[in-house]
């Protein structure tokens, strides 16, 4: 085997490892329901913070 069928499987395997645990880290983000959590503790206050300081001209 050459040098270049060397390389060329060192970087697939390490492509593929990083797939892998990259698949397995969404995988368990998705299980615990990371994303809505995330959403709710961390996207919603600052939303709100955001829009409850905007000058109304209105009343609804």
């Amino acid at each position: 085997m050459n040098k270049f069928w060397k390389t060329l499987l060192k970087i697939l395997g390490k492509t593929l490892l990083i797939g892998f645990i990259t698949f397995v880290l969404t995988f368990a983000l998705y299980m615990f329901n990371g994303e809505n959590k995330l959403i709710y503790y961390v996207v919603r206050p600052f939303l709100n913070k955001h829009y409850d300081s905007q000058v109304r001209d209105r009343k609804v």
